[in-house]
């Protein structure tokens, strides 16, 4: 029973104190304390995950940034001409990696001037993020120099493909148009030629040349000027480049129509029949292009 009393006056001497000390100013000075440095700790906590987490972004986009810088290195230089598609497709892949270039750029200067991390780890890592970034910089700066220069080059072969396809149908179509006028030439000039060669000769009698009005029944014979009064299908029609000499068929005849002596000579054949040789055909056939034949 003496024991009890005496643990129970203990407690309540340790209670009396406790109560006394809690109660104290100093106490509520200390705990006060306590609560910013727990606060104050909680915030530097959270702003070092924030530092960490950009940190993490950063690192994760460099990393990104190398797989994709490869593979556009590896597209620029294959010398593979690329479509229309994948040359946009890689000007937006160049432009996407270069605006988050400048963003990690603008997180990594923000921590170098934030007065609360300035440990030279930190400082070295930062500086080892932003030499990486300037790097990447310049390649992708490049990388968006030759695509602009493969557009302009593009830009230049299409307009001189154009060009020549401008040039090559003008030409096909003046090579038509020459085609067509040559062949036109050649149709005229072929006939040109056959008129230029075909003459018309007519061996009758007397009575047969007034029938055809080739001689006037006066007897004059209109040779310079023979008109289409005449029958024309009393004549025969000849080429002068092959016909040389003509069988009268008769064994007396002469030739009306003008032509220039020393041209033409009048030759009996074997059977005693004349025959017209034509020595020179230029000259005999320069005045008329009609012979006309008397024959008895």
């Amino acid at each position: 029973m003496k024991k009890l009393t005496t643990i129970l006056a203990f407690a309540f001497i340790v209670f009396s104190l406790t109560s006394c000390v809690e109660s104290s100013k100093k106490y509520k000075d200390l705990q006060a304390k306590l609560d910013s440095l727990s606060v104050t700790s909680a915030a530097q906590g959270a702003e070092l995950e924030e530092v960490f987490a950009t940190l993490n972004e950063v690192e994760e986009g460099l990393k990104t940034i190398r797989e994709a810088e490869n593979i556009l290195v590896l597209q620029a230089q294959s010398g593979t001409e690329l479509n229309a598609n994948k040359r946009e497709q890689m000007k937006s892949d160049v432009k996407a990696i270069g605006d988050a270039i400048a963003s990690y750029k603008q997180q990594i200067e923000k921590l170098k001037n934030d007065n609360r991390y300035q440990s030279s780890q930190f400082k070295k890592r930062l500086e080892s993020m932003t030499k990486e970034l300037e790097e990447k910089s310049v390649l992708i700066a490049d990388l968006q120099k030759q695509l602009e220069e493969k557009d302009s080059q593009l830009k230049i072969k299409t307009q001189q493909i154009a060009t020549l396809d401008k040039a090559v149908a003008t030409l096909k179509s003046d090579v038509t148009s020459l085609t067509e006028e040559r062949e036109a030439n050649k149709e005229t000039i072929a006939t040109q030629d056959q008129l230029l060669n075909t003459a018309f000769y007519i061996s009758a009698p007397k009575s047969e040349l007034i029938n055809a009005k080739v001689l006037s029944k006066g007897g004059l014979f209109r040779s310079a000027k023979i008109s289409y009064e005449a029958e024309q299908s009393a004549f025969v029609k000849i080429d002068i480049r092959n016909v040389k000499e003509i069988n009268l068929n008769v064994k007396k005849a002469k030739v009306l129509s003008i032509h220039p002596a020393g041209t033409y000579t009048l030759e009996a054949d074997a059977n005693e029949m004349l025959v017209i040789k034509i020595s020179n055909p230029a000259s005999f056939w320069e005045q008329t292009k009609y012979l006309v034949i008397q024959t008895n």
